[in-house]
C-alpha cells in the first residue's frame, strides 16, 4: 500500500510541474513535444516500477528454478510414455507387415495355380472337359 501511495504521489508531483510550467509558457504542447516529454517520463516510471516491485528476489528465482526441474521431469515421464505407445505402435506394424506378406505370398500360389489351370484346360479335349465337369459339379442330367 504504501508504494502505491509514493508512486501516486509521484505522479501527481510531475503533472503539478507540468501544469506549472505550461502555464509559465515553457512548454508549448506539440505531438513532438508530447512525445518527448512521454518518453522522458517513462524512464524514470520504469526505474521506480523495478525499485518497488521487483519480482527477482532469491526466493522467487528458486521457485521459478523448482519449476522449470518439476517441468523437466514431467516432460521426461511422458517421453518414455509416449515411447512406450510408439513401440507398441511399431510392433502392431510390424505383425501388419508379415500378415500383408503371408497374404501376397498365397496371392501368388493362387495365380500360378490359375495359371497352371488354364493351360491345363487349353490342352484338355472336350470330352474330358466334360468328364472333370462331372467330377466336380455332378452329372445334372441324371438328377
Amino acid at each position: 500500500m504504501k508504494k502505491w501511495i509514493i508512486i501516486i504521489g509521484s505522479i501527481i508531483v510531475v503533472l503539478i510541474v507540468i501544469g506549472v510550467l505550461h502555464d509559465a509558457g515553457y512548454l508549448n504542447f506539440k505531438w513532438t513535444t508530447l512525445t518527448k516529454l512521454f518518453a522522458a517520463l517513462a524512464g524514470p516510471y520504469m526505474l521506480m516500477k523495478n525499485i518497488f516491485f521487483n519480482r527477482n528476489s532469491v526466493s522467487s528465482v528458486d521457485e521459478i528454478l523448482a519449476k522449470a526441474k518439476q517441468g523437466l521431469l514431467n516432460d521426461e515421464e511422458h517421453r518414455e510414455e509416449y515411447d512406450a505407445k510408439i513401440s507398441e505402435k511399431e510392433a502392431e506394424i510390424q505383425k501388419l507387415e508379415e500378415q500383408i506378406e503371408k497374404l501376397d505370398n498365397k496371392i501368388q500360389v493362387i495365380e500360378q495355380k490359375k495359371e497352371t489351370v488354364t493351360q491345363e484346360v487349353s490342352m484338355m479335349s472336350t470330352e474330358q472337359m466334360m468328364a472333370e465337369f462331372e467330377k466336380m459339379y455332378g452329372n445334372e442330367k441324371d438328377d
